[in-house]
Formats: structure tokens, C-alpha cells, sequence
């Protein structure tokens, strides 16, 4: 006799939204650790790391407008220029969307390689926008966070997809 049960792959089931503010807050609080002078360089942007991975696994919770949002938090929380870190969420976030179905088809490891550059195009974008405010960009170690950043997103990813119950559970249209 045939099981009735069903066959193929499971059926996604969209992420508790509770879940997606509650791992963007522990980046946030992340964001707020004291690193020390030397490893001040080292500091991964745990916020957009978070983010990127909700863009790129929920894109209809999380887009275009939550990154900006979280962009201005960042900088209401840093003290930074209102605006800074918001352009450059923003346009990491359009980067993850337009990646979007090739980083789904990628492990971990192959993800951070292209997570790579969106971190390296945020980090541009906020010496640009503090460039034209008049503020001199004078260490290039500012751009180290972008490696720390990817090698973070290893981790990030396979402790939310844990977290979510499967790693194919996305929202993608």
C-alpha cells in the first residue's frame, strides 16, 4: 500500500517576523560591543550582516525600506551623519536583491564571497557621504571590517538558517 504522506521538497513557511526583529536587535546590541583601539578596525557591521541575510532569505519582510531604517538607527545609535549608514544599507540591500537567487543556489562559504563586495559598497558609500560633508577619509584599515564582515556572515547564516528549522525555508517571489 502507497503512504499518504507527502512527497518532495517541504513547503516554505515564512519566518516569524518576532524572530527577524529579535536577531536585528542582538545586531544592533552587537554594533554597541566596546572593541578594543587595534581591533576597532577589525569591528564587522553586525547590523547590515543580519539585514542582508533577512533581504536575501525574506524579501518581502525584509527590503529596501527596513535597511534604510536600520541605516538611520545605526546612525542615531553610532552619533554618526544622519543618512550615512542608510545610503549604504540601502544600496547593499538592492545589491543582496539583485543576488538574490544565485546566492539561494551557493553554501555558506560561496555566499560570503559574494556578500563580499555589498559589505565593500557600503563601506564606500559611507566614505563618500562623509567625504562630502567635509570630513577627511585618512585610514584605509576602515575597509578591513568588510573581511571580517563576510567571514561573519558564515557563521550568521548557518545559525539563522538553524534558527528558521531549514535551510530552504525562503520567501522569495
Amino acid at each position: 500500500m502507497k503512504s499518504l504522506a507527502p512527497q518532495g521538497p517541504a513547503i516554505p513557511v515564512a519566518t516569524s517576523i518576532w524572530w527577524i526583529i529579535v536577531s536585528l536587535l542582538l545586531g544592533l546590541m552587537f554594533n554597541l560591543l566596546p572593541w578594543g583601539e587595534a581591533a576597532q578596525w577589525w569591528r564587522p557591521d553586525f547590523v547590515l550582516v543580519v539585514g542582508l541575510f533577512w533581504v536575501v532569505h525574506q524579501p518581502h519582510r525584509v527590503g529596501l525600506g527596513v535597511m534604510w531604517s536600520l541605516g538611520l538607527l545605526t546612525d542615531m545609535v553610532d552619533g554618526g551623519m544622519l543618512g550615512q549608514h542608510a545610503i549604504g544599507y540601502a544600496l547593499a540591500a538592492v545589491g543582496a536583491l539583485l543576488l538574490q537567487r544565485r546566492l539561494l543556489k551557493f553554501n555558506a562559504w560561496q555566499q560570503a564571497l559574494q556578500i563580499l563586495p555589498l559589505l565593500l559598497l557600503e563601506k564606500l558609500a559611507n566614505v563618500l557621504t562623509a567625504t562630502f560633508a567635509g570630513h577627511a577619509f585618512t585610514d584605509a584599515r576602515y575597509l578591513l571590517s568588510v573581511l571580517s564582515g563576510a567571514l561573519l556572515w558564515i557563521p550568521v547564516a548557518l545559525l539563522l538558517q538553524r534558527a528558521r528549522g531549514s535551510s530552504g525555508n525562503t520567501d522569495s517571489a
